[in-house]
């Protein structure tokens, strides 16, 4: 937004410093700096980028002046803002009748009357300081209401009275348009509004588009004697969503969409009559009609200590200069007790919790002004969470492994706690389980995914036995997991269920549990219960597995053992061989490494291949030797593989 540096001069008792100066100063402290920009008649335009938190105070030359102030310690001009000289002899409500149709969205709206209105044009310096911003002159009238728009922030408008319907006494509504109800604004444009816009309108016809433009039918010309002043507060909102609707956005609009504070219409009317009765001879009613709310002037204070500002601040700032501060930006201050009771201005919507208050002194003093110190206070770090540290440590190890993140509703539609009162009869129990949910999300992205594989970490609700009717219900953190397929033959199964065995055994390794056991189930083949130092924890079958997380992480193993990673190469071999059908995988693993030494580091399967017919299956593991004191020779890994095959043909199985 740019602000004319003649114009801002004006509102200054003392010559201001160099426009240059007053821009550096601004983009520093108060707003981002867009540029600055000299005119063709030698005046300065000082570009800021004003957010909307600041819009209520700062989108009018009475924000940036009031800035200006403070920067710069200088005294803003007195009684600008003051009421008129007025009349007395004729009242406003004797010709207007206002009615507000809904006061949700009309906060407050102010109508006055003006007589003997000269339409004429503007003097020089109004009509220079509005072509400074862009804004062509037109007449003294309009010319007016367009500087107390820039000045205060509060749109006014300026009504023909005669060209309003009825008698001596108008009836005046701000109220909801009417579906299909046109206007044509004063820039000859007709545009078709809907019950969801407000206008104002006589009894007859609509007037205006309430906060974005006025009516052709209603705006002043050469033959205006008599004005009705309008400046009405718009719910912000409703004046958005009608501009968008419209596709007319103007200067009226773009302030009432960031919301003009309640008390801006004083100013603003206080002026507008002021320069009414100065530029265009008028005289004007001293009654206002005021819808105002009886409590919008109730004060705001805010509340802070110096040692709280200075501690926020890392500085050591006076408590008068604190003071200084506040009054420089027009917030009323009275110290007691050790604490700043600041009273905060209507226009400063952005101030509303200390810290606000403390950023105030922190930017007038300057940012780039503050010593650099670490921070006095000790830091108290919380206590690690295991849980969380178990539950990412897991999820980013399985979406390492291609695995995606499921998290499904708590509600469902079986269980064993049922819900007392259900949103829905589908969804009347609490889930006791997470695999339902995994095979269903399973199932519907096989039609993405050649093989989902899918876990969830969450809560399951289960019930225990109790006196206590209230306190039946048990719940745990669960984790469960699936490898999503159309079909699973039965030559599959095995190497499928090691291959998820396998996985889980990862997250056991990356979380330290250790003392994992793996029984069969009595139930069905290819389905092992889980246990870690005898405690069953759950369960794995051939794609899935699902067990109680909680119990798990309070196996973890917080030792570390730290031991340095060996310089010398690795030797790998491998060997097959046959074993019967219920040849359990880990104990074949037990038997290889009971024979071989010190120098192994590692066994792992990496293939089964089943001969049902001979009942029969092969078992291939990788073994890798590695010592950390030498280069092992292919003689030494020859050796303790003749260990292993000599071991094998005692247990009668056949090495390929």
């Amino acid at each position: 937004m740019k602000f004319s540096y003649n114009w801002l001069q004006r509102l200054f008792e003392d010559k201001l410093p160099e426009a240059e100066e007053i821009a550096e100063k601004m983009g520093a402290h108060s707003f981002e700096l867009e540029g600055l920009e000299k005119t063709e008649t030698g005046d300065f335009l000082v570009d800021l980028d004003i957010l909307p938190n600041r819009s209520s105070d700062a989108y009018a030359y009475k924000g940036i002046a009031q800035e200006i102030s403070a920067l710069f310690n200088l005294k803003l001009k007195e009684g600008i803002y003051n009421p008129p000289k007025g009349d007395e002899s004729f009242k406003t409500s004797d010709f207007i009748n206002l009615k507000v149709e809904d006061k949700n969205l009309v906060k407050r709206a102010t109508k006055r009357l003006a007589v003997d209105v000269e339409i004429r044009e503007s003097p020089e310096w109004l009509k220079e300081i509005l072509n400074s911003i862009g804004q062509k002159s037109i007449n003294n009238v309009v010319d007016i209401t367009n500087y107390v728009m820039w000045m205060t922030g509060q749109p006014v408008h300026a009504f023909d009275f005669d060209k309003l319907a009825g008698g001596e006494k108008k009836d005046v509504f701000i109220r909801h348009a009417k579906n299909g109800e046109k206007v044509v604004d004063l820039s000859g444009d007709e545009h078709e509004l809907d019950e969801t816009m407000l206008v104002i309108a006589d009894e007859e016809k609509v007037l205006d588009i309430a906060g974005i433009k006025g009516g052709m039918d209603s705006g002043v010309d050469q033959n205006t004697k008599r004005v009705m002043l309008s400046a009405v507060n718009f719910d912000f909102q409703n004046i958005r969503n009608t501009s968008k609707k419209l596709k007319l956005r103007t200067d009226a609009s773009a302030r009432f969409e960031n919301e003009v504070p309640l008390c801006r219409l004083d100013d603003a009317m206080n002026l507008f009559s002021a320069l009414l009765e100065e530029l265009a001879g008028a005289r004007v009613s001293t009654e206002i009609i005021d819808t105002k709310p009886f409590d919008f002037e109730s004060k705001k204070y805010i509340e802070i200590s110096r040692e709280k500002i200075n501690s926020l601040l890392g500085t050591e700032v006076a408590q008068e200069r604190i003071k200084d501060i506040f009054e420089s930006l027009n917030l009323k201050t009275e110290i007691s007790d050790g604490l700043f009771k600041v009273e905060i201005p209507c226009d400063r919507l952005d101030l509303n919790i200390p810290a606000d208050l403390v950023e105030e002194v922190g930017r007038i003093i300057g940012y780039d002004n503050l010593e650099a110190k670490m921070p006095a206070e000790e830091f108290n770090f919380p206590e690690p969470s295991i849980f969380k540290e178990s539950y990412y440590k897991a999820l980013d190890l399985l979406v390492s492994l291609g695995f995606y993140e499921i998290q499904s509703r708590a509600l469902a539609g079986r269980g064993v706690i049922e819900l007392a009162n259900p949103y829905t009869s589908e969804l009347s129990f609490v889930r006791d389980n997470l695999l339902d949910k995994l095979k269903e999300k399973a199932e519907k992205e096989i039609f993405n995914l050649s093989e989902p594989k899918l876990f969830e970490i969450g809560k399951i609700f289960t019930a225990y036995e109790t006196d206590d009717e209230d306190k039946n219900v048990a719940e745990h953190w669960s984790f469960a997991g699936i490898i999503g397929r159309k079909k699973i033959k039965e030559k599959q199964k095995e190497e499928l269920f090691y291959r998820t065995k396998g996985y889980l055994e990862k997250v056991f390794e990356v979380l330290s549990i250790k003392d994992v056991q793996w029984k069969d189930s009595d139930e069905e083949e290819f389905l092992a219960d889980i246990f870690v130092e005898d405690l069953k924890i759950g369960s794995l079958g051939v794609n899935f597995w699902e067990l109680n997380f909680e119990e798990l992480i309070k196996h973890i193993d917080k030792r570390v053992d730290y031991k340095p990673v060996s310089k010398f190469p690795k030797i790998e071999r491998d060997v097959a061989f046959w074993v019967p059908e219920d040849y359990q995988v880990a104990e074949a693993e037990k038997l290889i490494k009971s024979v071989l030494g010190e120098n192994l580091k590692s066994v792992e399967l990496f293939d089964i291949y089943k001969d049902s017919e001979n009942q029969r299956k092969s078992l291939a593991f990788k073994i890798i030797f590695q010592s950390d004191e030498e280069t092992l020779s292919d003689e030494f890994a020859n050796g303790e593989m003749e260990k292993v095959y000599s071991l094998l043909k005692e247990q009668g199985f056949g090495v390929r």
